[in-house]
């Protein structure tokens, strides 16, 4: 009995002994695994207290066991265990050279990630039979790849209903932008979308963009930037004339964590006429999500599409309200 409890002392306290170390400024003390540092916060795995992640700029030293990724801010990676150092600085023991000892403003980045695509795929769909036959669906598709200096995203938005067997609507909408981060806050972009509705006589409606922007917050519970740049916009009527001219693109994105698993999603464009203010328009995509586990969603959202200057006979605005399934990968 008496050797069983000493094997478990022993074991307790080489696993004890294995477990990372982060002292904060403040004087507290986190013990366990390092998973990573990115976008300036340290997460460490606690084991009885999940993930904890804190601000980089409240950490005084690290201890690890094992080796990790170091990323510098002149983007070298060097790979080793880490050691308080000399003057609050970071000393990283790697086997292939002495010990180095840096100051924490030039870490940039724990085991960063490779760069990889983010995104979903979401399907709502409805049918009736009987006093009524109707079918309709919603399928979106969205895509994000983020670096240091760039992002690139895709989304597309499909709509198509009918009514004993009639057409009743049919929309596509689709959107690539690319952004380059001039700094951390500040960045440029140009984005491509179109727009093709049967019910608005609009065939293809192109628009070319080209700006900057500005990230008011980035952080795993909120995101918000917003852009505005110059634009040339073509309109393909079916019936009527078409037309282009130049205009503008003014966006913004916000995304923020709820409570119970939750998260919102918004983004807002307006495309004003500089030759003329009373043709504009404007959409609004808003959903709400949350996971139900393995990668899959439920999704409810409202697409708001607007036009204050439409064809004859036709309404200004759409709305379309939806609750569907989806996948995130």
């Amino acid at each position: 009995m008496r050797v069983a409890m000493t094997m478990a002392v022993l074991l307790l306290s080489a696993g004890a002994a294995r477990a990372d170390e982060i002292a904060l400024k403040n004087g507290d003390r986190l013990t366990g695994k390092v998973v990573d540092l990115v976008g300036g916060r340290l997460r460490i795995d606690t084991g009885h207290s999940g993930i904890v992640a804190v601000d980089w700029g409240q950490v005084a030293s690290v201890k690890t066991d094992a080796k990790i990724k170091v990323k510098l801010a002149t983007g070298e990676v060097i790979e080793g265990t880490l050691a308080p150092g000399q003057d609050g600085k970071l000393k990283i023991e790697s086997a292939g050279a002495g010990p180095l000892e840096i100051a924490p403003d030039r870490v940039k980045a724990f085991n960063e990630p490779p760069v990889a695509w983010h995104g979903s795929v979401d399907v709502a769909a409805r049918t009736s039979d009987g006093n009524t036959h109707s079918t309709s669906m919603l399928i979106a598709a969205e895509a994000l790849r983020t670096t240091e200096a760039d992002r690139l995203f895709f989304k597309a938005v499909f709509r198509y209903g009918e009514t004993r067997n009639v057409l009743t609507e049919r929309n596509a909408f689709g959107l690539v932008k690319y952004d380059y981060l001039f700094t951390e806050k500040i960045y440029g972009f140009v984005s491509g979308e179109v727009l093709s509705d049967r019910f608005k006589d609009l065939t293809l409606r192109t628009v070319l963009a080209a700006g900057a922007g500005y990230i008011f917050l980035k952080s795993p519970e909120t995101d918000l930037w917003g852009d505005a740049g110059f634009a040339y916009i073509d309109n393909d009527l079916r019936e009527g004339s078409d037309e282009s001219h130049t205009g503008g693109r003014i966006s913004a994105h916000i995304r923020r964590a709820l409570p119970l698993g939750f998260e919102a999603v918004d983004d807002v464009v307006y495309l004003p006429n500089f030759k003329d203010s009373g043709d504009w328009q404007f959409r609004n995509d808003l959903a709400l999500a949350t996971g139900l586990g393995q990668g899959w969603t439920l999704k409810a959202g409202m697409i708001t599409e607007f036009d204050n200057d439409p064809p004859t006979g036709l309404r200004k605005h759409d709305d379309i309200y939806y609750v569907g399934l989806g996948y995130r990968f």
